[in-house]
């Protein structure tokens, strides 16, 4: 499995329209050598990973991926109704889809980082409130933060794996059984009426 990474961050640092559509068909460029290399019989599959699933959106207009790979899209933090209209896209053409980054790279289980930054109390006030009103619901269930992250994010139909990174060898244990825990259906309910997840988010009832 191959792909190209972050595509996003190259074609956000474009100076202006003529740029980006310059580095947008140096992105198109790049996956037809990876298709050659597959036509050759030297990789499996071609797909993409994103922290913008829009530019997903948009490569997938023009190139016949075979997976894709979301980051800080699909969390129980944020889950847009028009990101899971294009997953149901994506799965209907039969394109699997990993999960990424749905710990906000650590936040939503307490860490200082949140999408590879470190926000500011004062002026993401409502961030840092959000997490602990999560937290309070979590600890009423007595559901870890990380399992609670991990089964919402895998429980949309299509996604077929969830990534979880760590340069921690004593957390892989721990991320393995985020992936097996049973979380109660009370918890989802109770996000639901808080609010915290978006009440018409179609599953987990």
């Amino acid at each position: 499995m191959v792909s190209v990474h972050d595509p996003d961050e190259y074609l956000a640092g474009a100076q202006g329209t003529a740029d980006r559509k310059r580095r947008f068909n140096d992105v198109i460029e790049a996956y037809r050598a990876l298709f050659e290399l597959k036509r050759g019989g030297k990789v499996t599959a071609v797909g993409i990973g994103s922290k913008d699933w829009r530019v997903i959106r948009e490569i997938g207009d023009q190139v016949a991926l075979d997976w894709v790979m979301f980051a800080c899209s699909l969390t129980v933090y944020t889950h847009s109704p028009d990101l899971l209209e294009f997953i149901d896209s994506l799965r209907a053409r039969g394109i699997g889809m990993i999960n990424s980054a749905v710990f906000h790279a650590g936040f939503l289980t307490g860490g200082e980082w949140f999408d590879y930054r470190k926000p500011d109390l004062a002026r993401e006030g409502a961030l840092f409130a959000w997490r602990e009103r999560f937290f309070s619901v979590c600890r009423r269930f007595d559901v870890k933060p990380a399992h609670a992250c991990v089964q919402f994010g895998q429980s949309v139909p299509g996604i077929v794996a969830t990534a979880l990174n760590t340069a921690k060898h004593q957390r892989i244990q721990e991320n393995v059984a985020s992936v097996r825990v049973e979380v109660p259906i009370g918890l989802w309910r109770a996000l639901k009426d808080e609010e915290l997840i978006d009440r018409e988010f179609p599953y987990l009832d």
